[in-house]
């Protein structure tokens, strides 16, 4: 069944999914409903609790847990708690086990050898986290994984090597094929959950689906080589591979990974938007870091025959350790922060040295939309819809920049735009947000907001509206510059093209514009109103033009260049 395909030309969003599947779960072949139920966890007779200090053992150091109870192992701080070798291996009738709470990381540098059950707990808090450096022997151990909302799509994968698609009995479970770009329903519970794999798993509150599932096997541990596939074209995936962390702690998306024709930007689901990380320019993107949580799924786009990706065995973090970061970034970097509705998204747009005005693999994110009711946020180069857009590097500080940035909502509100990183631009390079709807629906003439001066700006926007309503123009350059602030904007006349369209304002008085080639013919003779910004067509060959903009105080010119 083709639902989704996550790529940036598509015209379904993640919401056709959640609305299409709500649609057809009742109709379904159901997977047999059947809810794991854990041991007792009440009573255990003992605990090796440690907040504050450390438990540091070599990898050539070797502790045993034995007993006729369990034993639970709390270590609230990451890297406070690191074994040598351990070994799980109880007394008594029933098989007890070897607890790791949902709030706890340990780290075994030995080999681990499991006798025993020994049991990950997780919670609406979150999950245990065990990182092993040595092998890893017995089947026994049991993983949880909890779902923190019930009727919403989320990407899993599976910890353990072996498990089926009974691990979600009573859930529904989706596959994605990248070499046809569909979608299928997994209705056999022997179906394999292969290791690296990521799947779309859905708890229905209206059939009783679990909101807890455990994973029963042998736990992943070293280097994972993932199948990637490339195929580009008509009914084709566009390289879009949708992978899972293998382990049962964090992964970190960083640039240890071993990979060949593979973008380097994640893609994480939180259940209302698709979050990107790059690790490159010292790590940025819509999401704060580069972490990928323990039974997790993401995504990952090749760009070109014959991909390959190895998940490194060394990727795996505890969730609250500090990530990885190679340097500061390099680039010039802007967040622009959509809020309203409940919701919020991000869009980035920066400029950098090696980077182009076209889609980069190694530094440019597309955009993945995610539900309905949330406003989705992107910039648009060349057709592409970009959730982060790296720019190259503007060749001196008379080079002008403009990048359109599209907004869809869906609920007809006041949403407000919210920006950092600024400051980080060189202090001469202006930066002018362009609203076009903001002299009303339907009528002309915009809205320049200096955002170094005004880092936040609201508006109403409805969902029948253009997403193509904004413009973000880096480098504007302005005549006769009023002193101190204004909410809107700080010069007198604005002249300035894109593409092939050339645009003039004028503050507080009407104007004529008359735009000339470079020979002297005129192109465009009209009349302009006062504080709007007004857009003329030029469908004129290539090449530079002369912009005049003559009132009562005189004459003002510009030159722009026309595509």
């Amino acid at each position: 069944m083709k639902i989704f395909k996550p790529a940036q030309r598509q015209t379904s969003s993640y919401a056709t999914i959640q609305n299409t599947m709500k649609t057809l779960i009742p109709i379904l072949p159901c997977l047999a409903l059947m809810i794991m139920t854990l041991p007792d966890k009440a009573f255990p007779q003992g605990k090796l609790k440690n907040d504050n200090a450390f438990i540091k053992g070599s990898a050539n150091s070797y502790i045993k847990f034995n007993g006729n109870n369990d034993m639970t192992l709390i270590a609230k701080n990451a890297g406070s708690t690191e074994l040598g070798n351990v070994v799980a291996d109880f007394t008594g009738n029933p098989i007890h086990k070897l607890i790791i709470p949902d709030d706890s990381y340990i780290t075994v540098k030995g080999n681990l050898v499991l006798w025993d059950t020994l049991l990950l707990e997780a919670g609406s808090t979150g999950m245990a986290s065990l990182i092993t450096h040595g092998s890893v022997n017995g089947n026994y151990a049991r993983v949880e994984q909890h779902f923190p909302a019930q009727d919403e799509w989320h990407i899993i994968s599976s910890p353990v090597a072996s498990a089926t698609a009974n691990v979600y009995a009573g859930c529904y479970l989706l596959r994605w094929y990248e070499p046809d770009s569909s979608w299928t329903f997994i209705t056999s519970t022997a179906y394999p959950l292969t290791p690296t794999r990521g799947f779309f798993a859905w708890s229905s509150s209206g059939i009783g689906s679990p909101v807890d599932v455990v994973f029963d096997g042998t736990l992943n541990t070293g280097n994972k080589a993932a199948t990637v596939t490339y195929n580009n074209g008509p009914g084709k995936g566009d390289g879009w591979n949708l992978l899972g962390n293998p382990y049962p702690s964090a992964l970190e998306w960083n640039s240890s990974w071993t990979k060949s024709n593979i973008d380097a930007t994640v893609y994480v689901y939180n259940g209302t938007q698709y979050l990107t990380w790059n690790y490159n320019l010292g790590g940025y993107g819509t999401k704060t870091d580069g972490a990928i949580p323990s039974t997790q799924g993401f995504w990952v786009r090749a760009n070109a025959a014959a991909p390959s990706i190895t998940i490194p065995n060394t990727g795996r973090i505890h969730s609250a350790q500090s990530f990885y970061k190679a340097s500061d970034p390099t680039a010039d970097i802007l967040n622009i922060q959509v809020t309203g509705n409940g919701y919020s998204d991000n869009a980035l747009i920066g400029f950098y040295t090696d980077a182009t005005d076209l889609f980069d693999p190694e530094y440019d994110a597309y955009k993945i939309k995610g539900i309905y009711a949330a406003p989705q946020l992107y910039s648009v180069m060349h057709a592409d819809e970009m959730a982060v857009n790296i720019l190259a590097e503007m060749a001196s500080d008379k080079q002008q920049k403009t990048v359109p940035v599209s907004l869809e909502v869906g609920q007809a509100e006041t949403y407000t735009f919210s920006f950092s990183g600024a400051g980080g631009f060189e202090q001469g390079i202006s930066i002018f947000l362009e609203d076009r709807y903001s002299s009303g629906f339907g009528t002309s003439g915009s809205k320049l907001i200096d955002i170094r001066n005004t880092p936040q700006y609201s508006f109403y926007a409805r969902p029948e509206d253009d997403p193509a309503r904004f413009f973000l123009h880096f480098n504007l350059k302005t005549e006769k510059p009023n002193e101190g602030t204004s909410d809107d904007f700080t010069g007198e006349t604005v002249i300035y093209a894109f593409e092939k369209n050339v645009y003039v304002m004028i503050k507080n008085t009407s104007a004529r514009v008359t735009i000339l080639d470079l020979l002297g013919k005129k192109m465009l003779s009209e009349y302009i109103s006062a504080d709007l910004l007004h857009t003329f067509r030029l469908n004129s060959p290539t090449g530079y033009y002369i912009v005049n903009v003559i009132n009562n105080e005189g004459l003002q010119s510009g030159k722009v260049f026309i595509r």
